[in-house]
């Protein structure tokens, strides 16, 4: 077999590898942070829905509204999971959040945000793009960020949107292995496939 021929099979091979690689990669890691998020988005939904209504009346949020969802994410257990936290109206409006300074403020709506407003929960990890987002970003840590609907009780109307920041460290260590994982089982493919065609 001619050399020019192994060489070329060799480097189709490793480009196709990484293809494959890098997409199998970007898509299993799509897959655990959007299941996280709906978990942590179930898990939020379950102390918040009981306020839907009072969103819908907001701004601003009727103080006893105020004060139990204050009690809610500084109670130890969510606290020890969610590390901030952000209430929006349509039009970018922040109706309450962990962050004061914010409260009462408008920003441009990011994509995620857009996304909730229809009724998904969207998710990202590690994203600091948005302009509010300058208080998460300082935490150091990694960081899930969830994007959640919260619905009228009748109407069944998205009144807001929750965005949450779940602390990322056992996501991160989750997705190093998925993404390890995969690329041995891209590679072993690989090898095999080459061994057998050379």
């Amino acid at each position: 077999m001619p050399i020019q021929f192994l060489l070329a099979g060799a480097v189709v091979m490793v480009l196709a590898m990484l293809s494959v690689g890098f997409w199998v990669s970007s898509r299993i890691e799509q897959g655990v942070v959007q299941s996280s998020a709906v978990a942590a988005a179930d898990y939020v939904e379950t102390f918040i829905a009981p306020l839907g209504e009072d969103f819908a009346n907001g701004p601003p949020l009727a103080e006893p509204a105020r004060r139990a969802l204050e009690e809610a994410f500084s109670s130890p257990s969510v606290a020890e999971r969610i590390v901030s936290y952000k209430i929006w109206r349509p039009g970018g409006l922040v109706l309450m959040a962990s962050d004061a300074d914010i409260v009462g403020k408008r920003f441009d709506e990011a994509e995620d945000l857009k996304r909730a407003w229809t009724g998904h929960v969207a998710a990202s990890y590690e994203d600091f793009d948005d302009d509010e987002d300058d208080r998460e970003a300082a935490l150091g840590i990694p960081l899930l960020e969830v994007y959640s609907p919260l619905h009228a009780y009748f109407s069944g109307e998205v009144t807001a949107v929750v965005e949450f920041y779940q602390n990322g460290t056992a996501l991160a260590e989750e997705l190093s292995d998925a993404r390890r994982k995969s690329w041995l089982v891209v590679g072993g493919a690989f090898l095999t496939s080459g061994l057998l065609l050379f």
